[in-house]
């Protein structure tokens, strides 16, 4: 940035900048272990990503993502395409935790010997990699609320279905 662009930009609009970069900082931090490999980030990045996730102290923990912050506040690319990947990985989250719900309330619809007809019929509908025959025959041999394998191997039944599905659509 040339003197000109840094003073036409308020005071006011570079701490917001800086504590976006902040809120980014952070929430690498929060990241779960197995996307880790996944990030677009360089390697001293990763070296201080993995320093802040290493410290335990709050004052020091704090003192280090700072200084992660002051990183990437140097490589403004960087930070976008970090905000992409994780806007991106929150989305697929909220996607597969909304999927999993659905298949949960169709699991106890299922299981509801008054809606079971009607829900039999939306599972199809919405599943049609579902094996009906295996279906209709676990759920016969449903007990009710005390027969937690049946119940489990429902869901189960149905998230691989709905597994098979997606598989085919990507």
């Amino acid at each position: 940035m040339s003197e000109e662009q840094t003073q036409e930009i308020s005071r006011s609009a570079r701490k917001r900048a800086a504590k976006d970069v902040e809120q980014l900082a952070h929430d690498l931090a929060e990241v779960a272990p197995a996307q880790l490999p996944l990030l677009p980030i360089s390697a001293e990045l990763a070296d201080a990503l993995e320093l802040v996730r290493q410290t335990r102290g709050h004052g020091s923990r704090k003192r280090q993502l700072k200084f992660f912050a002051g990183l990437l506040r140097k490589d403004p690319d960087q930070c976008e395409e970090l905000r992409a990947f994780l806007s991106g990985e929150h989305q697929n989250q909220r996607d597969e935790n909304r999927r999993t719900h659905q298949l949960e309330q169709l699991r106890e619809r299922l299981c509801d010997s008054a809606q079971r007809s009607a829900a039999l019929r939306e599972a199809q509908e919405l599943l049609p990699q579902l094996d009906p025959f295996a279906l209709e025959k676990m759920l016969n041999g449903y007990r009710g609320s005390a027969d937690k394998r049946t119940y489990r191997q429902v869901f189960r039944l149905l998230r691989a279905a709905s597994e098979a599905e997606e598989a085919g659509e990507a």
